[in-house]
């Protein structure tokens, strides 16, 4: 006897003698009751099979193609998820301002730089450069007549991050440390050139006393530090500078023992011209101003201890002997 098809189920292997109307009954309903499943698994075989590009608000993607039947090549720029070829992969760079420091201390991306003045005298140079990216990812001819379909951004990446290895290849992560390397290779080369050239505009003692000096200083870095960029870059903006800032430079110890006495010497200076001043309008002039000086010393004296009073009988000489 056999169950009736109620009875049957999905799994349940029918024998090849039972009636045709059970048999095809029970592979109808286990081919409907399986297509769900095939299909969600279907979904999850095409998702395993692509990659996923997911740049934050911050961040501009580029697409690569890759794998065994694509050539290596550039497919797109992305500020939006977008699902792609497995194969394919994706960097990830900067879209907005960023910083670089140079200076003494943790987390600062250079050491200081160096450079040297009017005067031959060489100062230690902190600060910060803002700058931005160029991720304009426009159709882009450079001056040597290539063409970059991905813009200045696919030409940054290929000609120079690439090689520094500096771009995550997954969306939100921080900078891999060739970023920093690459920054110092570029922005901090041509910072270090355009303090250079300006510097020996000046004397060391203009740059770090006078104010209207430093700004100017800084101000001629900022307008002179794009095209020197420019020129390590093929003459193209790939990165744009948006404001310079330096602190006031750093000197030789010997420079600023030598400032600190040429300012005691002056100092030294102008109360002996108040002492020549005063001396020359004192009643008695000149004689009657020592005369006075010369008694402040001597109560000065009396009351520091330094000489001892005795009383003396009027007429009497007075002698006055300093305390042993």
């Amino acid at each position: 006897m056999f169950r009736s098809h109620a009875g049957i189920g999905p799994d349940m292997i029918v024998p090849e003698s039972a009636p045709s109307h059970f048999r095809q009954k029970h592979r109808g309903e286990t081919m409907t009751r399986r297509l769900p499943a095939l299909s969600l698994l279907a979904a999850a075989a095409l998702l395993a099979g692509c990659s996923i590009a997911n740049p934050t608000s911050s961040e501009v993607s580029l697409q690569y193609g890759a794998g065994p039947f694509d050539s290596r090549k550039f497919v797109e720029c992305e500020t939006d998820r977008d699902v792609s070829d497995v194969n394919d992969d994706h960097y990830y760079y900067p879209n907005g301002q960023r910083d670089f420091t140079f200076g003494d201390g943790d987390g600062i991306d250079s050491a200081p730089l160096t450079s040297t003045t009017q005067d031959s005298q060489e100062i230690k140079v902190n600060g910060t450069v803002k700058f931005t990216l160029n991720t304009d990812c426009s159709p882009f001819t450079d001056p040597t007549g290539k063409v970059w379909p991905g813009g200045k951004l696919q030409m940054f990446h290929e000609l120079i991050a690439y090689k520094y290895d500096a771009a995550p290849t997954d969306g939100g992560e921080q900078m891999k440390p060739g970023w920093t390397a690459l920054l110092r290779n570029y922005v901090g080369a041509a910072l270090d050139r355009a303090t250079d050239n300006e510097a020996l505009k000046y004397p060391w003692q203009k740059l770090y006393t006078d104010a209207q000096a430093k700004a100017k200083w800084e101000k001629d870095v900022l307008a002179q530090l794009p095209e020197v960029l420019k020129s390590l870059t093929q003459g193209v903006d790939l990165i744009t500078i948006n404001s310079v800032l330096l602190q006031k430079p750093g000197i030789q110890p010997g420079l600023v023992q030598g400032l600190t006495d040429k300012q005691a010497a002056e100092l030294r200076s102008q109360a002996a011209d108040v002492d020549k001043q005063a001396a020359a309008n004192f009643p008695g002039g000149i004689p009657g101003y020592q005369a006075y000086q010369q008694q402040q010393a001597v109560n000065e004296a009396i009351k520091s201890g330094k000489v001892q009073v005795l009383p003396v009988p009027q007429g009497s000489p007075i002698l006055v002997s300093p305390n042993k």
